[in-house]
């Protein structure tokens, strides 16, 4: 969606979609509040999240939040996406209290441990951060991928009767495009329901 309020002279929209053949009841195409052009033009688009709520079963829901970060290495840059991700992390509080969430996109949070330089850092601490504020896991963690450094990133959390786990992490070199998190869903339902979720 273009927000020329916020974003006098974008471009492009957001490039944020979501494919199912599951039924999506919510939709909401959220900006980031602010934006910089001085490493990377981010201005020109409109980039922030996308969340969607997925219906895989009566009674099982999911909530899935597609993203596209700032990015730059400048001190606004970071400050910027310090900022989005408490933003998001504000959108999950007020809105997936509880549910069960699967998160990807392209973060443009490079955590390579160690740290290549210290706006890679500080990277490392803004995504940490928002994982330990939301309760979201790394998809990387479970899965141990090869580039858990990566920008393109999927991260997931259980909640609401629904219960979530990453069974494999694919990269560019895969049929699967990178940053996609393919994950089991099992809700609490008569016919033990077992989905597979590919975003």
């Amino acid at each position: 969606g273009l927000d020329t309020e916020n974003r006098p002279a974008p471009e492009v929209g957001d490039g944020l979609g979501v494919l199912s053949r599951f039924p999506i009841s919510e939709a909401d195409r959220v900006p980031w509040v602010g934006c910089a052009n001085e490493g990377a033009a981010d201005c020109l688009s409109m980039k922030g999240f996308l969340f969607t709520r997925m219906t895989l079963a009566d009674g099982v829901e999911v909530d899935v939040y597609n993203l596209h970060g700032e990015a730059g290495g400048s001190d606004v840059d970071q400050q910027l996406q310090a900022d989005g991700y408490q933003q998001l992390a504000a959108y999950i509080r007020a809105n997936s209290e509880g549910r069960a969430i699967v998160l990807a996109g392209d973060t443009n949070l490079h955590t390579d441990e160690p740290p290549e330089d210290a706006q890679d850092a500080e990277d490392v601490e803004i995504w940490a951060e928002f994982l330990e504020t939301t309760g979201l896991t790394d998809a990387c963690e479970p899965t141990d991928c090869a580039t858990p450094g990566d920008i393109d990133k999927g991260a997931f959390r259980s909640g609401g009767g629904v219960e979530i786990a990453a069974v494999t992490q694919t990269g560019a070199s895969s049929p699967t495009p990178a940053g996609t998190t393919p994950a089991t869903a099992t809700g609490a339902t008569p016919s033990a329901l077992s989905s597979q979720c590919v975003l």
